[in-house]
Formats: structure tokens, sequence, C-alpha cells
């Protein structure tokens, strides 16, 4: 069976090695980081491949190990804290967050019970499996779920600048769109370093930053607007997205309220 796949100028790639089917060039790695998408002569494709030779498999495999890579020292330390605590990853996070600051308890008060009632589920022993078991198979699970959700933001998040892109009249296509703005999770690795006090504050503001200066770029090279017109198409499904969970809360603190009159 044929490995042949689209590559971001719509050409088929057939890669030479099967790590090459799914992740592109170190070089490719480098210029996508540093936002450097111009399009290259067909000479110079040819000899050095750039972004725009990725392929769509190659960036969705940069994605998942840019996930895998960032979610690493997260789930380690997650898990050596649930390990302690003899049960669950997502128990022992929960716990965690239930334990709450006096201010924000005061806030809270309402919800107290409900947040004992976590940590002391939190505590109980796992039924089926010893506690390191069950924090070892919970952490794996959980670094799992990075690539998964990080996969999930790129393609939807992804369909919404596109659709958006394609109503202000760019004509480029999905293939050669997630090709190039997959390179935005590159400096999302710098979110491995989050659970380290005070670096990690500074390292995910960087990443964050860095990512959207990525995606930006990815963004103009791809469908050819000015940086104006780019900001819309990436700013537009982020608006929706916070004008919809605004509403989503609205209509919940109204349902509460009304169930508590």
């Amino acid at each position: 069976m044929s490995s042949s796949f689209l590559r971001a100028d719509g050409s088929l790639a057939s890669p030479s090695s099967p790590l090459s089917a799914w992740l592109p060039t170190r070089r490719q790695m480098l210029q996508g980081a540093q936002a450097q998408f111009d399009l290259p002569a067909a000479a110079e494709a040819e000899v050095e491949p750039g972004p725009w030779n990725t392929s769509m498999r190659q960036g969705m495999g940069l994605v998942v190990v840019a996930a895998l890579v960032a979610g690493a020292l997260p789930v380690v330390l997650a898990w050596v804290t649930a390990a302690r605590l003899g049960t669950a990853v997502p128990l022992a996070q929960a716990a965690a967050a239930a334990h709450l600051d006096p201010v924000a308890a005061r806030w809270l008060a309402p919800l107290q019970g409900l947040l004992d009632q976590v940590q002391r589920l939190a505590g109980m022993e796992p039924a089926f499996f010893p506690g390191w078991l069950a924090a070892l198979l919970s952490a794996v699970g959980v670094w799992i779920n990075w690539p998964l959700r990080w996969l999930a933001w790129w393609i939807v998040y992804g369909l919404g600048v596109m659709v958006t892109a394609k109503l202000l009249g760019a004509g480029t296509t999905l293939q050669r769109f997630y090709a190039l703005t997959a390179y935005a999770a590159l400096p999302l690795i710098l979110l491995a370093l989050g659970p380290i006090p005070c670096l990690g504050a500074a390292a995910t503001l960087i990443a964050l930053l860095w990512a959207v200066m990525v995606y930006v770029a990815a963004t103009r090279a791809v469908t050819g607007f000015s940086l104006a017109r780019t900001l819309v198409c990436v700013a537009l499904p982020v608006a929706l997205g916070v004008l919809l969970a605004l509403l989503t809360l609205l209509a919940g603190a109204v349902t509460l309220l009304r169930f508590s009159l």
C-alpha cells in the first residue's frame, strides 16, 4: 500500500522512511518555529524542503509528538502526587483543586460540601488496583489525553479559522492550511516547564505568545491575506467561542437562580 499523502502544496509526498512519513525534517521544524513560511522556488524546494513541503499527516504527527513532550513532566509530577495519595491522577487533581484558600472558600461557601466530598473520594483506596498501580495507569491515560486534546483544538479551531478565511475570499485548501498551522504546536513544548515555580509561568506565557505568532504567520502565508485580515480570521473564532461560553454560563446562572427562589 502506498504511503503517499498530500503535501501542503497539494502534491503527493512519498516519504523515504516511516519517521519522515509522520514528522517534518529538523530543518522544516526550525523554519516553522521561526515562522519562516515564505514559498520557496521549485528548485530550492526539491533540494531543501521547507515548511511548504509538509504534508498534513506530518503536521498531525508533529502535533502529537509536541503534545507528548509537553505533557511528559506535568504527568510525571501528577503521577508522583497521586501515587503518594494512593489514588488515581484525576482524583488527586480534583482534590488539589478542591482545596481552596480562605478568600476563595468564602466565595464558594455554598459548594464547600461538594468540595469536601471530592477530597474524601480522592482519599479512598481504589477498589480493583493497588494505589500505585491506579496512579500509574491513570497517569498514562492522562498523558495520552494530551495529544488528543491538542489534535481536537488544532482541527476544530483550525476549521473555524479556515471557514472565516474562506468567507473573506481565501483560496487555500484544508490540507495546506493544517500542514502549516501545525508548526504552532512547536512553541507549546515549553508548557512542559509549567509545573516549575516562577519559571513555569514565564515559560507558559512565552509559549502561548510564540505559538500565536507562528499561527498568525502560517495563516497569513497560506491565505495570502494582509496582517489585519489574518488577525480577523484568527480572532473571530475565539471571540465567538468566548461569547458562546458566556451565554452558556449566563443561562446556567439564570437556571440555578430560578431553582433557588
